[in-house]
């Protein structure tokens, strides 16, 4: 994942080279890098919302033959021919992202070592800058930077930025399972990993650099868009 990690974290410097603030820097190279990534992200979505498609049609095998499993297979393969449905096209992209996404973590989480790995003097004015209410990327988006003085358990209380990540990572995973229709809707294990995810990245935004879910919200939103870009019916297409 390293090679990742050098590639990005090196574009990332370049980026901050040139605006000379390191929250701008993150919000242009997030953008950049959903950009490359968005192929992979419009086949997904793409293999989504085919599955919503042939959904009613797929539960009807299913329950017309759910004693003959053999058949029900049959009759499974035929639809997805018939439709030229692949149920592994949703899959092949996210195994091509994830390397990528880990080497985008690697570079944020670890900036000294592949950022400003060339220009280390860089480092600490770069993560000390002031970024809208966050005075350091590198250290958590805690309470402590909106409240001046308070109790110690508020001022450790995950900050504004893991709050909005939270909330728009959980609208986020709520439209992508709109988007697969109502299997997705109904199916427990998604539903409860559409809640206990976004508490994840709550608690997680207690000890990751506000850098990090500076990078996750700004993907976030730019993932919700796209998404609701790509609901929207093709011309000529039922709606």
């Amino acid at each position: 994942m390293s090679i990742f990690a050098d590639v990005f974290g090196y574009l990332l410097g370049l980026i901050y080279g040139l605006v000379k603030d390191y929250g701008v820097a993150i919000i242009i190279f997030t953008l950049l890098t959903k950009l490359i990534l968005m192929p992979f992200t419009i086949k997904q979505l793409r293999s989504s919302k085919e599955m919503a498609a042939i959904q009613p049609k797929m539960q009807e095998i299913q329950e017309k033959y759910k004693d003959n499993k053999e058949v029900q297979s049959q009759k499974m393969l035929e639809l997805y021919k018939e439709h030229n449905y692949n149920p592994l096209s949703g899959c092949l992209p996210l195994l091509i992202q994830f390397p990528i996404i880990i080497g985008l973590f690697t570079a944020l989480r670890e900036p000294a070592t592949y950022v400003f790995a060339n220009n280390p003097e860089l480092l600490e004015t770069a993560t000390h800058q002031t970024f809208l209410w966050m005075k350091n990327l590198s250290q958590p988006d805690l309470m402590s930077n909106i409240f001046s003085s308070g109790p110690a358990w508020l001022m450790k209380m995950p900050g504004l930025m893991p709050i909005l990540s939270a909330v728009l990572t959980y609208f986020q995973m709520s439209s992508m399972n709109a988007a697969q229709g109502a299997a997705a809707t109904q199916n427990n294990s998604l539903k409860m990993m559409q809640t206990i995810f976004p508490l994840m990245i709550l608690f997680w935004g207690t000890s990751l650099s506000a850098g990090l879910i500076l990078y996750w919200t700004v993907g976030s939103i730019f993932q919700i868009g796209q998404q609701y870009y790509m609901k929207r019916p093709v011309k000529g297409e039922n709606v």
